[in-house]
């Protein structure tokens, strides 16, 4: 059930699917943001203040909540096949608005954003989206036996999903005029923005504990394997804070695995873009923190929208010409 603000030009977020979107009236993209852990799970309260900035920046914001589980493959092909049904959910909002609903049928004009664990996702729906050929390759990298089953298993849910998607297809064919074919589910194409990214389900002196007790699949390791393996990530952005140790880690491993990444280091901690506007300043939620700081002195959103322009607008290299460029980096710089 989709619900349609009375304003459509502020920035109301409404539930679609099982997302909350704020409709654009004209947008230039779409940004799929999905958040940190708890801050995840209200997306668009944890982080009201970045979200509205995206939004006044001109584009439609899918704020994505995802259930935690251990293994992250299958929250990531959940996340997938959501964003297939929002963007059904989409069209059918904008031409009951009244808007032209042409953009949301082209995956070039969507994008994803993700903060601390939600990179996570956001790096494995990048893995996901290579060739099955590819895949197979980059799977290798786990070992023979455990590389095959996971692709294997992989392949099986994609075909699945794909077969769900027919009838999202024919119903947006029916109400647009525009045939459409997604043929292998995947976010080809797609600018991506890790923001302060983190691989681990818990930071800090517990992290051992949990990953021997309740070992998340793929795990840390693996995950930052299939990363480096990935003839993608051609089109995915980094940026760091300059007093996040959270995020460190992570920051300088997925520079090492991907060198072309398109990094920016800019003031602030890992907890940077949660916050609520208040007037003139942004409220934060972590009196540790600086709780209270002006919109003057932040440079968060426009520096995030400067990059997501950057990457929007940049030409990536066809996986498979990639694959054979080096045998440690297996794509260019966007």
């Amino acid at each position: 059930m989709v619900l349609f603000a009375p304003n459509p030009a502020s920035c109301k977020f409404l539930p679609c699917s099982h997302s909350w979107v704020a409709l654009h009236p004209q947008p230039k993209g779409v940004i799929q943001f999905i958040g940190s852990g708890l801050w995840g799970v209200l997306p668009t309260v944890a982080y009201g203040h970045f979200l509205k900035s995206l939004f006044e920046a001109g584009y439609t914001i899918v704020a994505m909540p995802f259930r935690f589980a251990r293994r992250h493959w299958s929250v990531a092909l959940e996340l997938l096949e959501e964003h297939y049904r929002v963007r059904l959910a989409m069209v059918e909002a904008a031409l009951a608005q009244g808007y032209d609903p042409t953009l949301y049928v082209d995956a070039a004009h969507y994008a994803w954003v993700g903060h601390g664990l939600g990179c996570r996702y956001v790096a494995l729906l990048e893995v996901l989206s290579a060739p099955m050929e590819l895949m197979a390759d980059c799977c290798q990298s786990l070992g023979a036996v455990v590389g095959a089953l996971e692709c294997q298993r992989i392949r099986q849910d994609l075909a699945a999903l794909g077969q769900g998607l027919r009838p999202i297809e024919c119903r947006i064919q029916r109400l647009t005029g525009t045939p459409v074919d997604y043929r292998q589910p995947s976010i080809m194409h797609q600018a991506s923005l890790l923001l302060a990214p983190v691989m681990t389900d818990v930071a800090g002196p517990l992290r051992w504990l949990v990953d021997k007790c309740l070992p998340a699949h793929p795990t840390v390791e693996q995950t930052h394997q299939l990363i480096e393996h990935s003839p993608l990530f051609q089109l995915t952005g980094l940026i760091q804070f300059a007093r996040d140790r959270i995020a460190a880690d992570t920051c300088q491993r997925l520079m090492q695995e991907q060198s072309h990444l398109r990094r920016r280091l800019l003031k602030g901690n890992h907890g940077e873009p949660v916050g609520l506007r208040a007037g003139p300043v942004v409220v934060d939620f972590n009196p540790l923190d600086k709780l209270v700081q002006p919109l003057s002195c932040r440079d968060l959103e426009y520096k995030s929208t400067t990059l997501l322009n950057r990457l929007r607008t940049s030409s990536p290299l066809a996986p498979c010409a990639a694959a054979g460029q080096t045998q440690r980096h297996r794509s260019m710089a966007a």
